[in-house]
């Protein structure tokens, strides 16, 4: 495969698509504010049903979803490169930044683009939590929210690991992200960040598409203006993981796949949070922070069932 960043992940991803026969469309959306544009994979083309909107997690690709789309049956899928990762722009943020504004303004951004009305969300980790952020600011526009995993920083009770901690410290964070790392080691990381063993099974493109969106000069200072506006070298920062109450207010049926040995949060810690939000489904899986990884099929098919056609 090539190493050139930008043409290696384009082929790595390519050759999932095409191994998991999803016909896809490449789209560039402006987001107004701080004008930027961020890339969106349109997969499948039936317009019967409100899209489905996939927001990968922090650090990570679509690439690692593309397994699950067949799972979810003839939906269209807009998947979002977050700014600061894959194709997207770069961006700066960092403490002072609203996430949740910036939550806001992305996703309104592609779903109007697409002149989308409402969608089903479909979301891991950081996309998660950006998710329920927006499902409480707009609840019209969110038909059925689905989180894989712990979302984030979302929920109460996130211990942040010791490496994000460090990329959290002011200068570090950007010199560490930014050193020449292997494919090996990026293999490693991932095993520790989804579980050990996640990938197993699964083409090889999936680790080389995120190893490679890894090496574009964008990402360093990105990911580490996005831990820094999550978390300090200590603790997961005030005001990020939504409280119980605001919880309570989600009206948006939402199902949550997790994994027991999710090393971010595990259902049972992030139970308080589970309660909250009024009728809420939880689908526990053998498994870490890639719940679908570990269990495809139960989980494509619980998805599928409860995104309604």
């Amino acid at each position: 495969m090539s190493d050139d960043p930008e043409a290696g992940f384009r082929e790595a991803e390519s050759a999932l698509y095409e191994r998991y026969g999803l016909p896809h469309s490449e789209h560039v959306v402006r987001i107004p504010e701080p004008g930027q544009s961020i890339r969106v994979v349109e997969i499948g083309e039936d317009g019967s049903l409100p899209p489905v909107l996939l927001l990968h997690g922090i650090a990570s690709v679509t690439a690692a979803a593309i397994p699950l789309i067949p799972q979810l049956g003839a939906r269209r899928v807009l998947a979002v490169d977050w700014p600061g990762h894959g194709l997207s722009d770069p961006i700066d943020v960092g403490p002072r930044t609203d996430l949740r504004a910036h939550a806001v303004a992305v996703i309104d951004a592609v779903l109007d683009a697409f002149a989308v009305e409402e969608a089903d969300i479909v979301a891991h980790s950081l996309g998660g939590q950006f998710a329920l952020y927006y499902s409480l600011a707009s609840p019209g526009r969110v038909r059925r929210l689905v989180l894989l995993g712990a979302p984030g920083a979302g929920f109460a009770g996130v211990r942040p690991m010791p490496a994000m901690r460090l990329m959290a410290t002011p200068g570090m964070g950007r010199m560490i992200l930014a050193l020449p790392t292997s494919r090996a080691a990026y293999l490693k990381n991932s095993d520790g960040m989804l579980g050990a063993g996640a990938l197993d099974g699964y083409p090889e493109q999936i680790a080389e598409a995120g190893y490679l969106a890894s090496r574009r000069p964008g990402f360093a200072p990105s990911l580490a203006g996005f831990f820094r506006a999550l978390i300090t070298p200590f603790s997961v920062r005030s005001g990020v993981a939504v409280p119980l109450e605001r919880l309570a207010t989600l009206r948006t049926p939402t199902l949550m796949v997790w994994g027991d040995q999710d090393a971010f949060l595990t259902p049972e810690h992030g139970r308080a949070s589970i309660d909250a939000i009024p009728g809420a489904r939880l689908l526990l899986v053998e498994g870490g922070h890639a719940p679908w990884l570990d269990e495809l099929e139960l989980t494509g098919s619980t998805v599928r069932a409860f995104l309604p056609a």
